[in-house]
């Protein structure tokens, strides 16, 4: 089984990932990315943070259960699942976006994958966004910007509807939050 965080950029998806890896003992998939390193980052734990040329061998190897690239203020970042870092037989947890899951539908089956969306209000996630962009040594607040745009066309209502995930509206408190995440997790295990 494989459940996978959705959600819009700020959204806490990735807040609550590895405390729910740890309580739940789910296996992390860590993503591969092209993009540089943010402040707090580990390489191999965060993302396995390669080049392009690595991204592209590995896509050309047919390794990759999905590759995403991005037109940033900054020039290209992929981001992307290696297929080698997974033993279905085993439960994971991953953060991606629909796009990915499509992809991962594609590539696993429909029953293997869970979605759990993130749902939280824009202002909420602007100042989450800019609390995190001020601990960056250079705050890139234009690309955060345009990720806040493109997120909008990315994250609608009509996928929500297409593939009716559980919700977890991150809007309220830590406690509101974990316990909505407690009870989903409780489910999915169950099956």
């Amino acid at each position: 089984m494989i459940a996978m965080f959705i959600g819009p950029s700020s959204s806490g998806k990735d807040t609550y990932f590895y405390k729910t890896i740890l309580k739940y003992s789910l296996n992390p998939i860590i993503l591969s990315t092209t993009r540089p390193m943010r402040v707090g980052e580990i390489d191999k734990k965060t993302y396995y943070f390669i080049s392009q040329e690595k991204m592209d061998l590995l896509e050309k190897e047919g390794k990759l259960v999905e590759r995403r690239n991005y037109q940033t203020i900054n020039g290209i970042w992929s981001y992307a699942t290696n297929s080698e870092n997974i033993d279905i037989s085993k439960n994971y947890l991953v953060s991606n976006t629909w796009e990915a899951y499509k992809k991962y539908i594609n590539f696993y089956g429909e029953s293997v994958i869970i979605p759990i969306y993130f749902q939280v209000d824009d202002d909420i996630r602007l100042e989450r966004a800019l609390a995190r962009e001020r601990k960056q040594a250079k705050p890139n607040y234009e690309e955060y910007c345009r990720r806040f745009l493109a997120d909008s066309k990315d994250f609608t209502e009509k996928e929500i509807d297409l593939y009716n995930p559980y919700i977890i509206n991150n809007n309220g408190t830590q406690m509101e939050t974990e316990k909505q995440l407690d009870n989903v997790m409780k489910l999915i295990l169950k099956k």
